[in-house]
């Protein structure tokens, strides 16, 4: 009887191999799971080298007999799964250049208002200000080939909205093309942003927002950390979430602030001026002796991130 759950291992285990290979012949699997079975097969080895040390031999788990070769087995698939994840998390920050795409929209003389709208993957977020002399809206992506991304433009009623949005192309990527990618946006200085708005899966933002005319920021990160540079002229209102990291606001001279904590956010550490801003019991961060502010926020953040507001020369 010892022999025979011995000698199982293997005809189960080879069956297993030629399933797997005949379904990465005929392009049935992801590429990225065919990938990672041809990657892990030094396993194997591990496997046949435990198998030939331990042999027939048994141990008791939980009042039950239970041969090694078995638990050899469960060893090399956590360890599998072990390095793979490992792979992956080496591979997270590397910055993919496999595509890139760009995007370049001249304002028509009746559009007036500008929306960008992003929703995005592993991307950080780049936002400033384009060229002075040119009334354009750009944008350039650069990350993996196998994310698929679209930058759409429409107008309406004197606006113009500038939507991108980036999803993966398979539910597993592949090792090789694993990694973060990079959006930047240049705003034309002279059009009034009504929204700027964007989430990521991962990927921090630095928004300069110093010469732009920004009515309101939407920031959603569930990975990374937020810069945002005020705007020095005009009324900013917005909510920043940010899931995985801090948050830091850079205040313009002149740019009165007020900063409110969302219901549900947890309490951040503050670093600010004592002298110039007043933290109220509900965690509302604002400039003492002022009624009127040109910028609201309400922030959310996780218990113990840090909300540093730094005020410009």
């Amino acid at each position: 009887m010892t022999i025979a759950r011995r000698n199982l291992l293997w005809p189960l285990l080879i069956a297993a191999l030629g399933v797997a290979w005949l379904l990465i012949a005929v392009d049935a699997i992801p590429d990225a799971v065919g990938d990672l079975l041809v990657r892990a097969w030094p396993a194997l080895l591990i496997l046949i080298g435990l198998d030939a040390l331990l042999g027939r031999r048994r141990v008791v788990l939980g009042g039950r007999s239970v041969s090694l070769s078995g638990v050899s087995f469960a060893v090399v698939l956590a360890l599998v799964g072990a390095v793979i994840w490992l792979a992956y998390q080496q591979q997270a920050d590397t910055l993919r250049t496999d595509q890139t795409q760009s995007f370049s929209q001249p304002l028509p003389g009746d559009i007036g208002q500008v929306e960008v709208i992003a929703a995005l993957q592993r991307t950080a977020v780049s936002v400033g200000p384009g060229d002075p002399a040119a009334r354009t809206l750009a944008a350039d992506y650069t990350g993996s080939r196998d994310s698929v991304v679209s930058m759409t433009w429409e107008t309406s009623a004197g606006t113009g909205t500038l939507a991108i949005t980036e999803s993966a192309g398979d539910a597993i990527p592949r090792l090789e093309s694993y990694g973060r990618a990079a959006l930047d946006v240049r705003l034309p200085q002279d059009a009034s942003i009504s929204l700027l708005r964007f989430a990521s899966t991962a990927g921090g933002g630095t928004l300069d927002l110093e010469t732009l005319r920004v009515e309101r920021v939407e920031a959603n990160l569930a990975g990374g950390s937020l810069v945002l540079t005020l705007p020095s002229e005009g009324a900013l209102s917005g909510r920043l979430q940010v899931a995985g990291g801090d948050i830091e606001l850079r205040v313009p001279p002149g740019v009165a602030l007020t900063v409110s904590l969302a219901e549900d956010s947890g309490e951040p550490v503050y670093v600010y001026d004592e002298f110039k801003y007043d933290l109220l019991r509900d965690g509302t961060l604002k400039q003492e002796n002022t009624e009127e502010f040109q910028a609201g926020l309400t922030i959310w953040l996780r218990s113990g991130a840090t909300l540093r507001v730094t005020d410009l020369p």
